[in-house]
């Protein structure tokens, strides 16, 4: 009979962004990563890979080609012409 084994536990992190912030803040300030790690539960891979500053903050996709006040003066245009009778087409 063919051995089974059983699903190994999946690893849930127990951390959140606030808690990395406060880690990397404190490595800046001089404390050494592996005491961060331990001291905020973090893994010392997590918190290199932050301060490598490798990480994208902003979403996914090509940047806007509008800023946003110029795309909330185009809204206002466009309703502004509807209100007028132009189609929104």
């Amino acid at each position: 009979m063919p051995k089974t084994f059983a699903p190994a536990e999946r690893y849930k992190k127990n951390y959140d962004e606030k808690d990395i912030a406060k880690a990397v803040e404190a490595i800046e300030k001089g404390l050494s990563k592996k005491q961060a790690s331990k001291e905020y539960g973090i893994p010392r891979a997590t918190l290199q890979f932050r301060l490598s500053n490798k990480l994208k903050k902003n979403g996914y996709g090509p940047p806007p080609i509008l800023a946003q006040d110029e795309e909330e003066l185009l809204v206002h245009w466009i309703k502004k012409c509807q209100l007028k009778g132009f189609p929104r087409q």
